[in-house]
């Protein structure tokens, strides 16, 4: 049971257009078209990385780590409702908008939203940056790393 990667990051933010310029001019990212008030950009050969909603907040609305068997979602689920975390399996729609197969989510001690997904959908259109990047691969190791700002580091700790 081990979170193989971070697959995606979930975004609130009034100022969607900035996003848009952020995340294709100076990220790089590939701006892919979306429904409604939501932005969605890719950096590989996945669907999605980063989801950007026309929402007010500024706050990270979710963060997608993926798992390496389907199994692992339920052992994690064992695990966090043993703890007296309330656990969640996403719905066919969630599954469509996140272009994952399996997924459950749960809200860490600050509040922030944690998804858990199993094989996302890929995509063979080949990766078109927003600008100039010559080498860029993130292969296995997905999005990289974020950082979350926190209340109370130790609560955090213990719960990570």
């Amino acid at each position: 049971m081990a979170i193989s990667a971070l697959g995606y990051l979930g975004i609130r933010s009034g100022q969607i257009d900035d996003w848009s310029d952020f995340a294709s001019n100076l990220l790089g990212m590939q701006q892919v078209d979306r429904a409604g008030k939501t932005l969605a950009f890719r950096m590989d050969d996945r669907k999605q990385r980063l989801i950007v909603s026309d929402e007010t907040g500024d706050t990270l609305s979710f963060i997608g780590w993926e798992v390496a068997e389907k199994s692992d979602l339920e052992q994690y689920a064992t695990r966090l409702e043993a703890e007296s975390v309330v656990v969640e399996y996403g719905n066919a729609e969630l599954l469509d908008r996140r272009f994952v197969s399996e997924l459950i989510y749960f809200y860490d001690p600050d509040g922030n939203r944690v998804e858990l997904f199993y094989k996302p959908m890929l995509t063979t259109d080949p990766f078109e940056p927003g600008r100039s990047i010559s080498g860029f691969n993130t292969g296995v190791l997905g999005m990289g790393h974020c950082v979350l700002n926190v209340k109370d580091a130790d609560k955090m700790l213990g719960f990570y």
